[in-house]
């Protein structure tokens, strides 16, 4: 069914038979997204299949003379950003395999992507030395892959191994920010953040044996992975 969805969202460029302009421009933008969140969590194929298929269709359109220079590169930009979802997702897929390895069924699991860091982070600048992740859970244990060097690390936890766990918090006294010229021009990286006094981030860190594991992301998806260690424990 995904790989269906894929493929009717990847022939989005051959509706400028039909709609040209600021029209096929939202109407695109607006497809690609619903199909961004449809096909999130379904694994790498069908992101490629749908990123493939743009650049394939659109390169037709221009070919036949029915396109554009702006929009050949519209539509590539957004198949870019479509291979990069991909990425993440064959991390997952990576996962899922190596789960099923193990002995245990993929089936029944929650996967998040994430960053991960060996040993306890003490300060938000150590966040720029994590690694992306990806975090399986459920209830016959944890697992997560993430690349470290030139190889990836991957394992499988029984929640019998974690010694403890918790979430942590991290905050950074921020400068005060003065406004640039530039800013007009180009989006400040921290522009959400850049009114706030303090910095506040949170984590997550796992005891295992002599190991300490650290994982950071969203504070909504940090708070439900130790939930769910939280009911296990029980």
């Amino acid at each position: 069914m995904y790989r269906l969805v894929s493929i009717f969202f990847g022939l989005i460029p051959l509706i400028q038979f039909f709609i040209k302009g600021w029209y096929f421009f939202g109407i695109s933008s607006i497809g690609l997204i619903i199909s961004y969140f449809i096909l999130k969590k379904r694994g790498s194929k069908p992101f490629i299949t749908e990123g493939a298929l743009l650049l394939i269709s659109q390169l037709f359109m221009n070919i036949i003379g029915l396109s554009n220079i702006p929009i050949f590169l519209y539509i590539s930009l957004a198949a870019v950003l479509i291979f990069v979802a991909s990425r993440d997702e064959k991390i997952v897929d990576d996962l899922k395999d190596y789960i099923k390895e193990t002995g245990h069924s993929k089936e029944n699991w929650d996967f998040e992507i994430c960053f991960f860091g060996m040993g306890q982070i003490r300060n938000i600048d150590q966040l720029t030395n994590l690694s992306t992740a990806a975090f399986g859970f459920s209830d016959k244990g944890i697992a997560f892959n993430t690349k470290l060097g030139s190889g990836y690390y991957t394992r499988f936890i029984d929640y019998n191994e974690i010694d403890d766990f918790g979430m942590f918090k991290l905050q950074k006294k921020q400068e005060l920010y003065y406004p640039k010229i530039r800013d007009m021009f180009i989006w400040p990286s921290n522009m959400s953040t850049m009114h706030k006094p303090y910095i506040n981030t949170y984590g997550l860190y796992l005891l295992v044996g002599d190991e300490s594991l650290t994982f950071y992301e969203s504070p909504s998806i940090i708070l439900k992975i130790s939930e769910h260690l939280e009911e296990m424990r029980r």
